[in-house]
């Protein structure tokens, strides 16, 4: 007797990479005619994803009571949860030290298929770059709403360069904490 296929929770709760491509896909195409309403939308759906993962994977939350205490949910993101979610680090983090961060991604896993092939270099750069622009607004919200669940609030935006020939994109995460010195407020 053949045996049940595995469920969600002995997988680990793991989604197939290949749907959540199409899944981000489908929502940037659903949203970029609605421009900046679009990414709005994007970026509270992930936002809300976040937050939901978060929750899945930190074991601990950290407090703020001193400075270094602000680093942890970083930290946190860049190791431990950027590995469970892209089966890597992340391959850069930079501090001003008045918080502001920014995380590199030098081949964002999200991004690997964004193509546009069929034209011309110049065109298919600039169909790539806009792309990637639109398909960042989700991963901003995602960690965005990761970090708001482990206690902190900020802003996180993203530059995207569009790798070439074989698709895919470097991404850099900017994110300013809100009430750090030097962050917004």
């Amino acid at each position: 007797m053949a045996s049940p296929a595995p469920s969600a929770s002995d997988r680990g709760g793991e989604v197939s990479e290949a749907a959540l491509e199409f899944l981000l896909a489908e929502l940037v195409n659903a949203q970029r005619e609605r421009g900046e309403d679009g990414r709005r939308v994007m970026t509270r759906a992930g936002f809300d994803v976040g937050v939901k993962l978060a929750e899945r994977c930190a074991r601990v939350r950290p407090t703020k009571s001193r400075p270094l205490d602000r680093f942890l949910p970083i930290l946190f993101v860049c190791k431990d949860w950027w590995t469970r979610c892209f089966k890597k680090r992340v391959d850069n983090l930079k501090t001003n030290n008045r918080g502001v961060y920014v995380l590199t991604d030098e081949s964002f896993a999200w991004m690997r298929r964004v193509r546009a092939a069929g034209r011309t270099l110049e065109e298919e750069a600039a169909i790539a770059r806009a792309e990637c622009d639109a398909r960042a607004a989700f991963p901003c919200g995602v960690i965005r709403g990761t970090l708001a669940a482990l206690g902190l609030e900020s802003n996180v935006s993203a530059e995207t360069t569009p790798l070439s020939p074989g698709g895919g994109a470097k991404v850099a995460f900017t994110v300013r904490l809100k009430g750090a010195e030097g962050g917004p407020s």
